[in-house]
């Protein structure tokens, strides 16, 4: 019995050491279990946690405004909402999530905790469709109150997918290297996700305010999708104005009583420029937001939309204009929240009058008639059919300050939806004419040429020369005066004048003979110094380019023109090439500069030499800080006498400025301004082949040759006190004649620089009670009265 007893006894005592066992192996894992979530992962888990407690929205800048020399507004950000989504939601983390929560919910914790990992897995597979379904919904939803296309949606949404993984692999990448270089395994390894992947991402821009409400209800309904967060937009007041236009202002074939309102639309589309709300790869590397030591530039460039200078201004003073964005942490356990208020960017202010730039831009256009191909331009045997439209641009500079008042260009990207198929192909709309396109100066250069050979002590001032008609002996067919012509009976300027000229007659008659001898005598090297010295072959400093120097930004917002370099004089001179620099002397040959840089020749001229090159921004400190300044040492009496030239030009019968002439044989001046004084110079310069797309199947059919680009470039000033108070220079490409084409519009130009209160004996108190043109819808559609034909 005793031995029985003994037996149940071991038995019982081996399985009490059994469950004892087990009872220690339970705790032990359990203790490793709590030990492992405690010590060896606890402070990655804790983090985790409080992650999901913390909220952090950044709060978007406002970007500086743009402003006119009067303090109007060009350019500003106006509050509006965005709407952002979720990194969860955009990575696919929001609809996994869910589902395991749901199979969680539904197999209940005592079951889940006993499957098998592929069960778990089978579980949430079954639940993700309809949680990938409401996804789905909500997006949809977005899409259509953001008025996005849902398929564009997905476009951003997984652009900003790519761009946060992308990120997040070069910063794992780091983290593996250097766990791994303090001793941690491979497999052991745990890495933090990226900011990025902990916030949302604005994907659409300034929704209305409808929209808005109805997105932030959705949000609530719908945790951890999208949220709305307070933002602005860019607004541009003066992309178009209408503006006032006197007709009895005008020439004779389109003059009419009483005034029309005239709708110039992109008044400053191509000085300002405009914005995008895509950060392209450049500006990610240029500025990141995020760097790769971790830290955050809150001024930089991230995946999701923002407002960046695509063009104009607003590009080339992107890193001003543009602020830095704010930051509001939240804890959502306590509700108390942390906020590092935005930082906005920088005003600019430009010496632009966006008033008078609105008037020049109207006057540009076409529909006033006189940048289109009229009768009266041309006397009927232009090679262009009448009322074709012509590209064109004018600049307005203050003589004294280098300030540049007005820079108009047609058509602007505003003018594309008036124009042809056609047109658009050949008018480039938004190519800014004024300051990047480049065309040959022609006979304008006439005054600058003999300055520059006085100034070089190459000719002297009194110097007088006499024309024969064409410039080589023997040579009758090449280097000749434009008067020396059948149509002008080979007749020459000094039988007009009984002999030799003076600079003043050689100037107004527009003599070619006279300036070929000059740049003959200063010679190849001499000229394209003296151009040089003029700011051609160069930018001007002028602030288009933005701060940054041309080296990094090329010629972005400014042309330096077209000028020989040191090897092309050199080969010009090897050949012992005679034409050349004698054509160059009158404005033809390898040369071309842009209208602003024909203004600022004439503006140092009527300074008497001095370099001061033209501005656009008021600011110095966001100047590039390159810009010149000293003399050229043109002598005083060189200066008056080229000044008396251009003043005889315009106010002299003889001046080819002075008048047009109409089929029937009268006349009228071509300047009719009261109380101004204008000094000028026409030039008809050769235009290259034109190619047109004649029975409008979108391809070019036809070259037109035979076109000259017509300019007019002078200065303005009261007549009371004869001073030179404002540089202008017009071109109108493929205008014909300058006198008759380009002098016309200049002197509309004159019309506003007193209509806002820059000429006149009242200018100041006008000045000051100048007021911008109305904005609003045209009146009434103008356009080119018709008339009859003509001679000009």
């Amino acid at each position: 019995m005793s031995a029985i007893t003994n037996a149940v006894a071991l038995q019982a005592r081996r399985r009490l050491g059994l469950l004892a066992a087990l009872a220690m192996v339970a705790v032990g894992a359990l203790t490793l279990r709590l030990w492992m979530l405690t010590v060896w992962r606890g402070e990655e888990l804790r983090e985790t946690a409080e992650r999901r407690l913390d909220r952090s929205v950044w709060i978007p800048s406002v970007r500086g405004s743009i402003l006119d020399r009067r303090g109007r507004v060009l350019a500003r950000d106006v509050p509006s909402w965005d709407v952002a989504v979720d990194y969860e939601a955009i990575d696919g983390s929001w609809v996994r999530e869910r589902a395991e929560r749901q199979a969680r919910r539904d197999l209940g914790r005592s079951l889940w905790s006993r499957l098998p990992r592929e069960a778990r897995q089978a579980a949430v597979q079954a639940r993700l469709p309809a949680w990938q379904a409401q996804l789905d919904a909500v997006l949809d939803r977005v899409a259509d109150l953001a008025q996005v296309p849902r398929s564009e949606l997905n476009q951003r949404l997984e652009r900003v997918r790519t761009q946060v993984q992308r990120r997040a692999e070069r910063t794992w990448e780091r983290q593996r290297a250097a766990r791994m270089a303090a001793g941690e395994s491979a497999a052991s390894i745990r890495l933090d996700p990226i900011r990025e992947q902990q916030m949302s991402h604005v994907v659409v821009h300034g929704v209305p305010d409808g929209a808005a409400f109805a997105l932030r209800r959705l949000g609530d309904e719908q945790p951890g999708t999208v949220e709305i967060v307070d933002a602005t937009h860019r607004e541009h007041p003066w992309e178009g104005a209408d503006v006032l236009m006197d007709l009895d202002t005008l020439p004779q074939a389109l003059r009419r009583r009483g005034t029309v309102t005239l709708r110039a639309d992109g008044v400053l589309d191509h000085v300002v420029g405009s914005v995008r709300d895509e950060a392209w790869s450049e500006d990610l590397v240029r500025r990141p937001f995020s760097r790769t030591d971790g830290t955050v530039d809150p001024g930089g460039y991230g995946p999701t939309p923002d407002t960046i200078g695509a063009r104009g201004l607003e590009s080339a003073y992107e890193d001003r204009l543009r602020g830095t964005r704010g930051r509001l942490d939240t804890n959502l356990e306590t509700g108390v929240s942390n906020r590092v208020d935005p930082q906005p960017g920088k005003d600019l202010r430009l010496t632009i009058d966006a008033a008078l730039q609105a008037r020049v831009q109207a006057i540009l256009n076409p529909r006033l008639g006189l940048t289109r191909v009229q009768p009266w331009q041309h006397g009927g045997n232009y090679p262009l059919p009448d009322g074709t439209k012509l590209a064109s641009a004018a600049v307005v500079l203050d003589v004294e300050t280098g300030e540049i008042l007005a820079l108009g260009s047609w058509p602007t990207p505003g003018d594309a939806a008036e124009l042809t198929d056609d047109d658009r192909r050949r008018l480039t709309p938004g190519l800014d004419r004024a300051a990047q396109a480049v065309y040959p100066p022609g006979s304008i250069v006439k005054p600058l040429v003999y300055a520059g050979a006085v100034a070089r002590g190459k000719l002297s001032v009194d110097a007088a020369i006499a024309c024969e008609g064409h410039f080589f002996p023997g040579h009758t067919d090449r280097a000749r005066c434009w008067i020396w012509r059948p149509q002008y009976g080979m007749t020459t300027h000094s039988a007009q004048c009984g002999g030799a000229l003076d600079v003043e007659a050689a100037i107004s008659r527009s003599c070619n003979i006279y300036f070929y001898t000059v740049a003959q005598r200063l010679g190849l090297e001499g000229l394209v110094a003296w151009y040089r010295d003029l700011g051609l072959g160069q930018t001007l400093g002028t602030g288009l380019q933005g701060p940054r120097i041309a080296s990094e930004r090329g010629e972005v917002g400014e042309s330096g023109g077209i000028l020989p370099g040191a090897a092309q004089v050199e080969a010009l001179q090897a050949r012992r090439d005679a034409f050349t620099p004698v054509i160059m002397g009158i404005g033809q040959g390898p040369i071309a500069w842009t209208p602003l840089q024909a203004a600022n020749a004439y503006a140092t001229l009527a300074r008497g030499g001095r370099i001061r090159d033209p501005r656009i921004v008021q600011d110095d400190a966001a100047l590039p800080p390159d810009r010149r300044d000293g003399s050229l040492g043109v002598p005083p009496r060189a200066v008056q006498r080229a000044l008396e030239g251009l003043r005889q030009s315009v106010e002299a019968r003889h001046g080819t400025a002075h008048h047009v002439r109409h089929g029937d044989g009268s006349t009228e001046p071509i300047f009719r301004v009261p109380g101004v004084r204008v000094w000028g110079k026409t030039g008809t310069a050769q235009a290259p082949p034109l190619r047109l797309d004649q029975d409008g199947d979108g391809r070019d059919d036809r070259t037109v040759g035979g076109l000259d680009h017509a300019w007019f470039v002078g200065l303005a000033g009261d007549r009371g006190d004869s001073v030179p108070r404002y540089a202008i220079a017009v071109v109108v490409e493929h205008g014909g004649s300058g006198g008759k084409t380009a002098g016309p519009v200049a002197e509309q130009v004159v019309h506003a620089l007193l209509d806002e209160g820059y000429l006149g004996p009242d200018r100041q108190e006008r000045r000051v009670a100048a007021s911008a043109p109305r904005e609003g819808p045209v009146d009434a559609p103008m356009t080119a009265p018709d008339v009859e034909s003509p001679e000009g």
